[in-house]
């Protein structure tokens, strides 16, 4: 009786981190997908320039960029579930202040919403690791499906929720904060086995992230292809709105346009990271990526009609796998938490101010160019340096940090 008793706790608790798991997930990018899409609402009514537009996309990579580096070291001392219980908490609270005021009190709750979504971003893949250790590819693709498919939901319902006759623009930006506080609610039901000093699941980082680490270039390659993955799809996330409008599509159609995109993600965020996991190494599926994004960016920045859709799906299915194989980098380049930790440290906190310039550098390029073109120029370039990480990053090697502090220390 006793031991029934325990696998069915032990099962109840598995189940928890499994809801827990994919319900962070959804927070990772619904929040700021939500926000594109409601930007002709809020522009005129908030007095709010192209660059303070472009800002409010660019703050959250800053902050996944600045903070980033901090949120191992929180990890080791509080353990990572309770570090996402706080920072779950902290979301909610970000999400729904943002829109409660004026343009000061968005981009203040754009920050910490920023802030907390980077512990999610560092903290899941360490996590699916040691938790899942013999179901890593499978896990990280229901954790990349759940954050692409609330993210998609987001851009195209929310312009439906704020035309809704009770209902603004504050409260379709709002309602995301629901998700974070289920994901609260679940976090607590999983208190007892977090307080439990055995079942805890750290990351012991002693300095995030160590010297070492700078000195390998496959990490670097990582890093960049992380980097510049992201700089393609918040670049889109900020500017698809203004991109359509100018095609002649209306705000309805501009929101669920860019729903297309991200539901070109979905299918293969849960492909590629078990494709990619059972590769000897990665090099194919990521030049793909790159490939399939420049592609699907060509198609997108020459095409005014409803055929925008195939190479808007085309250019989300490159964004999904380039998303899904970074995440597999970090575990497949490592060989522990720690490690994964720390390289996803570096990768996203130097990724992500990367990444951080493409909203506001953009916006600025088409004001200045008077248009799209040169800025889809640019992002197709982006999108063959992509190409280029993926081979370099995609090598059957592990980052040797043991080897490479020995030649740190000498």
């Amino acid at each position: 009786m006793y031991f029934s008793k325990k696998a069915f706790f032990n099962r109840y608790y598995i189940f928890l981190l499994l809801l827990a798991i994919l319900l962070i997930a959804a927070t990772l990018r619904s929040p700021i997908t939500s926000v594109g899409p409601l930007i002709p609402f809020f522009r005129e009514e908030l007095e709010a320039s192209n660059a303070v537009i472009g800002l409010i996309n660019t703050l959250p990579l800053l902050a996944f960029g600045l903070f980033s580096p901090f949120v191992p070291r929180l990890s080791s001392k509080f353990g990572m579930e309770f570090t996402l219980l706080i920072a779950m908490i902290f979301l909610s609270v970000g999400v729904f202040i943002r829109a409660s005021g004026g343009i000061e009190l968005l981009l203040f709750g754009t920050l910490l919403t920023g802030m907390t979504i980077a512990v999610g971003n560092i903290l899941m893949p360490g996590l699916i690791k040691s938790t899942f250790p013999y179901r890593m590819g499978l896990m990280t693709g229901l954790y990349s499906v759940s954050m692409n498919l609330f993210g998609a939901l987001a851009s195209g319902i929310s312009v439906p929720i704020a035309s809704i006759a009770t209902f603004d623009w504050r409260n379709a930006m709002q309602i995301w904060s629901i998700l974070s506080l289920v994901a609260v609610i679940i976090l607590l039901l999983r208190l007892p086995m977090m307080r439990s000093g055995d079942k805890k699941v750290f990351v012991n980082v002693k300095s995030q992230p160590s010297k070492a680490i700078f000195k390998s270039k496959i990490a670097w390659a990582v890093t960049f292809f992380m980097g510049l993955q992201s700089l393609i799809p918040y670049s889109l996330f900020t500017w698809l709105p203004d991109i359509f409008l100018t095609k002649g599509f209306d705000e309805s159609e501009a929101g669920w346009l860019i729903a297309i995109y991200q539901f070109g993600l979905i299918p293969t965020t849960f492909i590629a990271p078990i494709l990619a996991g059972r590769m000897k190494n990665q090099q194919l599926i990521g030049c793909s990526a790159g490939l399939l994004f420049f592609f699907g960016l060509l198609g997108v920045a020459f095409t005014s009609s409803h055929l925008i859709i195939v190479f808007l799906i085309l250019t989300g299915i490159g964004a999904g796998t380039a998303f899904s194989v970074a995440m597999m980098f970090f575990v497949l380049r490592t060989n522990s938490a720690m490690e994964s930790a720390q390289l996803s440290g570096m990768a996203q906190s130097i990724g992500y101010i990367v990444a951080s310039t493409g909203p506001l550098f953009l916006g600025t390029i088409a004001d200045k160019a008077g248009g799209w073109t040169v800025p889809f120029i640019i992002l197709m370039a982006v999108a063959l340096c992509i190409a280029f990480l993926g081979i370099v990053a995609g090598k059957d090697e592990k980052i040797s940090f043991e080897s490479a502090e020995k030649s740190v220390s000498k």
